[in-house]
Order: C-alpha cells, then sequence, then structure tokens
C-alpha cells in the first residue's frame, strides 16, 4: 500500500494517504487518530522518547529495523515515522468562516501547503479548491503545511465560473480575485472582505476566469512582475486578520 501512497491516483484509489515526519505524524495524532489506519516506526525511533506518544495506537503501530523504514519512507532523511490515514470526507459546504479562501488551480504542493498553514494560522475553518489543484494530502503539501490539512475543511469545486455561483449560494459573494497590478489596493477600503471570497489562482496563468469576479492587488513599488502565489496570500490573508475578520 505504501508505494501506491506516493502518487495522487494511487491515494484516490486507495483512499488514504501517507504522513510522514515527527511533527505532521503528531498533528495527525491529534486530530485524526480514529482516522489512522496504522503507523510504522523504525527500530531507532521506536527507541526514542518521542515514540511514547504513538503508543496509543497500540497493534496499529509496527516498528521495522531502520534499513526497511528508509525504503518505506519519501524523504531523503526521515525521521523514522510515518501514519497512513483515511482520507476524509469533504465537510457540508457552509458559511462557517467572514469569507472564503479560494484557491484556483494551485499547482505545486509547497505553495498550497504553505497556504493552508496561513489559513489555519489566521483561523479558517475552510479552504476552498477548484477543480485542477493539486493533491492538498501529496506528502510534499503535508510537510509544507505542518498538517493544517487535518485541521481544516477542504471542500472541492468546479471551475470557477461554476464555483461562483456555488459560494454565492451559500453566502459568499462577490469573488476578489488576487491579481498582480489591477483592481482594488487591497489596503483601501474598497478590499471589502467580508460575506466575499477571495480566489488566488494559478502559479503561471493566474486566474482562469478573470471575469468571475472583481481585481484587488498588491502594491508593488519595486518592478517585480508578481508575487510568489503563496507570499501573496499570506499578505492579503493577514489583511484580514489586521481588519479584525478573524480572532
Amino acid at each position: 500500500m505504501l508505494s501506491r501512497l506516493r502518487t495522487r491516483h494511487g491515494r484516490r484509489k486507495a483512499g488514504f494517504f501517507l504522513v510522514e515526519g515527527l511533527r505532521c505524524c503528531r498533528e495527525a495524532l491529534a486530530r485524526l487518530s480514529a482516522g489512522i489506519e496504522f503507523a510504522v516506526a523504525s527500530r531507532s525511533f521506536a527507541d526514542s522518547p518521542d515514540a511514547a506518544a504513538f503508543a496509543v495506537l497500540g497493534s496499529r503501530l509496527e516498528v521495522v529495523d531502520d534499513a526497511q523504514f528508509a525504503a518505506y519512507a519519501v524523504t531523503e532523511n526521515p525521521q523514522g515515522i510515518l501514519c497512513v490515514c483515511q482520507r476524509p470526507e469533504p465537510p457540508a459546504p457552509a458559511a462557517r468562516d467572514p469569507f472564503a479562501l479560494v484557491l484556483d488551480r494551485i499547482q505545486e504542493p509547497g505553495n498550497l501547503g504553505t497556504i493552508l498553514r496561513t489559513a489555519c494560522a489566521i483561523g479558517l475553518t475552510a479552504v476552498w479548491l477548484t477543480e485542477g489543484t493539486t493533491d492538498p494530502y501529496a506528502p510534499k503539501a503535508i510537510r509544507a503545511g505542518m498538517g493544517a490539512q487535518f485541521a481544516l475543511g477542504l471542500h472541492p469545486l468546479p471551475r470557477l465560473a461554476e464555483a461562483r455561483d456555488q459560494l454565492a449560494a451559500i453566502g459568499y459573494a462577490p469573488l476578489w480575485l488576487a491579481v498582480p497590478r489591477a483592481g482594488a489596493d487591497c489596503y483601501s477600503e474598497v478590499f471589502h472582505l467580508p460575506g466575499s471570497a477571495l480566489v488566488i489562482g494559478n502559479e503561471a496563468n493566474g486566474i482562469e476566469d478573470l471575469a468571475a469576479g472583481q481585481p484587488v492587488s498588491i502594491p508593488m513599488p519595486g518592478d517585480a512582475e508578481s508575487l510568489n502565489a503563496a507570499q501573496a496570500a499570506t499578505i492579503l490573508l493577514f489583511e484580514a486578520v489586521r481588519r479584525h475578520l478573524l480572532g
């Protein structure tokens, strides 16, 4: 099973995903304990003080020799612990947050994980992912998010034009489209987030459908063409904190 969980197709077919590393596995233990199918530890890890927290897994924890664990691991320098977890079912769509964060076809797992970690840090409870977004349960996305996936409701959406109607139906309208050097200044009063949706687009091609909402941009006095998607998301999301929309 472990080899199949290295690919998106394998994870979807199996209904499980792989969590590796001490911090992420601790997060899975805290938030997804019942959803941990089994865990594997290296002999070196099992003999360390860090192993004590995983004793609650009982027979679901298997200890193997270090060389065998290294063959299972997806990281170059494994920490000696991994968990195989059931993929959560998406929660029922609802407007539980002051605004919706929508990720439109984000492709880089590291960017996706970083954005999810930021969303969790500011207090959002859900993130919405359009069709074409990379798998939030890919190992690299989980490592970048430090397990933020386990604390968030992740909602799948269709393409942006159709997603707009779905979001509006539960109370999130209009869409604010994060674009470089166009539209409303994100620090101005024009950028009104409550009850709306903030869309962060694809790293190379931006937001798919610019007719789906209103543009908003981050002021850039320099001559850079644009910001990294995760950087832009962080600035815009913490603007919501500055405005006391969360917390």
